[in-house]
């Protein structure tokens, strides 16, 4: 079954890697952090998405999303990753306002703009949604509706869960030598758990691996998408998913308001590129895969208890237990991910895709019509 695959040149072609810049990352809604990190005014953080540079700032008309370029001359208005400053340009002092109007200009004489031009100098506004305390950003003039992305039902169940969220955080990003779609095709594809995380992952599954079938006459589902040849439709991509764990009563369980007094592990996959997860309804993390180039990625990693019942527990030591053994798990996949990349060349044929990786087949089809401009 390769008809419907993308090959690995998709994977390392600078072509290919333009063409995600424009029509993907260019068009779709992507997640960029939550509203805990902007709580109070000026409060900000700057991302790249696909290579752009984009600040996210509290100000006095509420979450704001701007291009993190001054328009005299380039400069980014906020430096730092994150911090608490006013809109304004470090190069040559430009402040702006709350929508990103143009309100100060120290040594007005050198510039000679008229009122005309003075009045139309602002900051490149970004169109930003918050669904419950997540924050999504589209690179587009006009984009399309988040609805259009994410089914309704979807944005509901993101909206509870993450009013859920603490607000004390803990955060990494680490740069890995592999594409960012291998990445979101692994975490969908939960038959590795055995094989790449057998002493880490795994012992906490109550069943490590789900069969599809047991009936060899069960019609193949990725033979009928392909013969349907029309392409999925993009809010498809985007699912929850839930795997039983092992009972195990952590310490800190009783601390927090659960999102579900359940042991068990859940995805919410949100396409392009988050994996948003939650155990046993008592801490969550949130990993994005964010292209640098078509073999780099920036491997963003946000995690959080549920909300503590009382602000004054400090979380601090937890969060710091709890990254460390989200990374061990991530670095056994990045090993077999990077050298997995570092084999894709001209010999190499289309990925072949079985019965249980239809949700990969379909990111393939939508990928190679949406962004490839393949017909179907």
């Amino acid at each position: 079954m390769s008809r419907h695959a993308l090959n690995p040149e998709h994977y390392t072609s600078q072509a290919t890697f333009e063409l995600e810049r424009e029509r993907l990352f260019g068009r779709l809604w992507t997640f960029v952090g939550f509203a805990s990190m902007v709580a109070e005014k000026n409060r900000f953080f700057t991302r790249k998405v696909a290579g752009v540079p984009v600040l996210v700032q509290r100000t006095d008309a509420g979450i704001r999303a701007f291009l993190n370029q001054c328009p005299h001359r380039l400069s980014a208005i906020q430096l730092d990753s994150h911090g608490k400053r006013p809109l304004v340009c470090p190069y040559h002092a430009w402040s702006f306002g709350p929508e990103g109007e143009l309100r100060g200009l120290p040594n007005p004489g050198l510039y000679q703009f008229t009122a005309a031009e003075r009045e139309g100098i602002c900051l490149r506004k970004l169109h930003l949604r918050e669904v419950g305390t997540m924050l999504f950003v589209n690179l587009s003039e006009q984009p399309l509706a988040l609805e259009e992305q994410f089914s309704p039902e979807l944005l509901r169940e993101l909206e509870e869960v993450s009013l859920l969220l603490d607000t004390q955080v803990i955060y990494s990003c680490h740069t890995a030598r592999y594409n960012w779609k291998l990445n979101m095709e692994n975490v969908k594809d939960y038959n590795h758990v055995p094989f790449v995380h057998p002493r880490t992952f795994l012992p906490a599954m109550a069943t490590p691996v789900r069969s599809i079938s047991g009936d060899p006459e069960t019609p193949s589902l990725i033979k009928a998408m392909i013969s349907e040849a029309t392409p999925p439709a993009l809010a498809s991509l985007s699912y929850p998913t839930r795997a039983e764990l092992k009972p195990h009563e952590s310490w800190f369980r009783p601390l927090c308001d659960l999102y579900r007094d359940e042991h068990a592990y859940y995805n919410w996959f949100l396409y392009p590129n988050v994996n948003f997860c939650c155990v046993r309804g008592e801490h969550f993390l949130l990993q994005q895969y964010d292209p640098v180039s078509p073999g780099v990625t920036d491997y963003h990693l946000w995690m959080m208890t549920a909300r503590r019942k009382d602000d004054r527990t400090d979380f601090t030591a937890l969060l710091s237990t709890l990254i460390r053994g989200e990374r061990a798990v991530i670095d056994e996949d990045t090993r077999v991910l990077e050298r997995l990349q570092d084999s894709f060349g001209n010999h190499s044929p289309p990925f072949m895709h079985g019965e249980y990786e239809v949700h990969l087949v379909r990111q393939h089809q939508w990928y190679r019509h949406q962004v490839l401009g393949e017909s179907a």
